[in-house]
């Protein structure tokens, strides 16, 4: 987990850097002389060769900092799901001795093979077999948040299920969980991603404050969502009662 803290601090802080940036160019072109914006004396001083409006080049770091925000979502809620999976490897836990969330999680994730439109009968019935082995030999379970998270799809409700299945419910009741947020910032970063609007537009309604606020919110769930998953590894509620 130290590694993670120090990967997620550092992503952190970029995007409070980035936002203090936005600031700084918010303020350049809020401070005028005989009209003119100092944003618009130091980019279109003659001979810059610069033509991006301040508006247009705040747009694009507006959607640039949404893109940012949206991976330390997903990288936070990787980790923990990996920090999971850490301890019952490191333990060398087998199927009889996770929780009974994991247990089902883990057949899941084996049979997902059978959902593929190519599989058959014999799929599943290899598949099947894979898992009665793995539970008479006492093998120890093996598990990737790569297989188990909706990948490009995380916002609140997700975010509740992909934990819930692991036996951990997170704190909806908190001020810090707001859904409407999570779900803007997966539209966006989905959006960007399949190119269906482009960097300029993507988050043009929302003010730089607007992006601040719900970065703060965004942080302080995250914040409140590692102190829960630290207390079940601590507390090793993966394990059987």
């Amino acid at each position: 987990m130290i590694a993670f803290r120090d990967t997620y601090d550092n992503r952190k802080k970029e995007i409070e850097d980035f936002l203090e940036l936005m600031e700084f160019l918010e303020a350049k072109e809020n401070d005028r002389e005989d009209g003119v914006s100092k944003f618009s004396k130091f980019f279109h001083s003659e001979g810059t060769g610069i033509h991006l409006t301040y508006q247009s080049l705040i747009n694009i770091l507006k959607s640039n900092v949404s893109l940012m925000i949206y991976n330390i979502i997903e990288y936070t809620v990787a980790n923990l799901v990996d920090s999971i999976y850490d301890e019952i490897r490191m333990n060398h836990l087998s199927y009889v001795d996770v929780n009974e969330s994991i247990k089902a999680l883990w057949r899941k994730t084996i049979l997902k093979a059978t959902n593929d439109p190519n599989a058959n009968f014999n799929t599943f019935l290899k598949k099947n077999e894979e898992i009665i082995a793995a539970i008479l030999r006492n093998a120890t379970l093996e598990m990737n948040s790569r297989n188990t998270l909706p990948a490009g799809n995380l916002n609140g409700v997700s975010i509740k299920e992909t934990f819930k299945l692991h036996g951990i419910q997170i704190q909806t009741s908190s001020k810090n969980y707001r859904p409407d947020i999570l779900d803007g910032i997966k539209e966006n970063r989905n959006n960007l991603a399949h190119g269906s609007v482009s960097f300029v537009d993507a988050v043009r309604s929302d003010s730089i404050s607007d992006i601040r606020r719900n970065e703060k919110f965004v942080v302080a769930f995250l914040e409140e969502l590692i102190d829960t998953v630290t207390t079940y590894i601590n507390e090793q509620r993966y394990k059987m009662a």
